[in-house]
């Protein structure tokens, strides 16, 4: 199996790539998961340019515009390009796959899956954003949702996603997406370059990184030590950052059981910052455009504390155990942003984490 993962070491060209950098240098990839309450993953075909909807149709561009218009939704959504499959793929259709986060505690987003005629894909994709009751209209389209793989290798966008993302993809599909209950797809950036080859695994909504071949039984089977998997672990969509690393801690002392416990978190407490951070922290929450919510989350970077509690249910509606994980800034790493030679190494925050009662 190994035989079609590389290691992550250099090639011989002038290029030196952001995620051997970040490897060889600790980085500790947590925390670096999308939260997001509603994916879309849309069949677009390749070849991708470092936007892959450059391509897409003018109707499907015309929606994005409308996202764009909507930044509180905007903010919660994600819409990803996957590309064409030859076994999963039909000609003339394309998929358009929906996860969309529960109103109730949740282990896993609820998968909706549809195969439709290429001319439809903007109009249900309209649909699941902002017309539910339109998607009788795409229910013989439907599609049985299994578990899925998507793994970046967007090389226009980052080299490294392409020089390590690409053999990864292979061996999941020769290997592991064999039986029909896991199928394993080619997607476009979701961010996290630095840390190829990077997956995402849905419907749960795991992130990975700095993926090896030791790592993939216990990635795909869930089983053995949990540990094994603490240093891939990118986050889980369903949590903010911080959320994120404190989630991490609780899932490596209960075990395997966790994925399958519904969960939330918020935090409660907070790291307040310099005064004036603090204070378009404030005024930016209130502000309407995607600007803002960029500026908000760099803002958030900046902070080196915060206390999270995190809710497990019992799976009836009720909560059976209350996690309290104080996160802070435990030293930095130098990494690499992005591919290239004459990119230079930055210092990023690494993280410790206390559970408490």
């Amino acid at each position: 199996m190994s035989s079609l993962i590389t290691r992550n070491t250099p090639a011989q060209s002038d290029c030196r790539y952001c995620s051997v950098a970040s490897k060889h240098n600790g980085e500790d990839p947590i925390g670096t998961a999308i939260a997001a309450d509603l994916w879309i993953l849309i069949e677009v075909p390749r070849p991708w340019t470092k936007n892959p909807w450059q391509e897409a149709s003018s109707e499907l561009l015309a929606l994005f515009q409308v996202l764009e218009k909507r930044p509180r939704l905007w903010a919660k959504t994600q819409i990803l390009a996957i590309a064409p499959d030859r076994h999963y793929s039909k000609p003339g259709y394309r998929h358009v796959i929906c996860y969309r986060r529960p109103s109730r505690l949740f282990a896993q987003y609820e998968a909706h899956q549809y195969c439709v005629p290429g001319e439809a894909i903007a109009d249900l994709a309209k649909a699941l954003l902002l017309q539910p009751s339109q998607l009788t209209t795409y229910e013989a389209y439907r599609q049985p949702a299994v578990r899925s793989l998507f793994v970046c290798t967007h090389t226009h966008y980052d080299v490294a996603c392409g020089r390590f993302g690409t053999p990864l993809y292979k061996t999941l599909r020769r290997y592991y997406a064999v039986e029909g209950w896991l199928q394993v797809w080619q997607a476009a950036h979701f961010g996290g370059h630095n840390f190829a080859p990077t997956l995402i695994d849905f419907p749960m909504g795991q992130f990975w990184g700095h993926l090896g071949p030791d790592s993939l039984d216990a990635l795909v089977y869930r089983k053995g030590d949990v540990t094994q998997l603490r240093q891939f672990y990118r986050g889980w969509s369903g949590l903010s950052r911080w959320a994120q690393i404190a989630e991490r801690e609780v899932w490596m002392q209960v075990g395997w059981q966790w994925l399958e416990t519904p969960k939330t978190a918020r935090i409660v407490a907070k790291d307040r910052g310099k005064l004036l951070h603090w204070l378009l922290r404030w005024l930016l929450r209130w502000v309407p455009t995607i600007r803002a919510q960029v500026l908000l989350k760099k803002l958030d970077q900046k902070l080196n504390w915060a206390e999270v509690k995190i809710r497990a249910g019992d799976g009836k509606g009720a909560v059976s155990a209350v996690h309290r994980a104080r996160v802070e800034v435990s030293h930095t790493v130098m990494t690499q942003l992005r591919s290239g030679a004459a990119e230079e190494l930055r210092p990023v925050k690494q993280y410790k984490v206390s559970l408490h009662d």
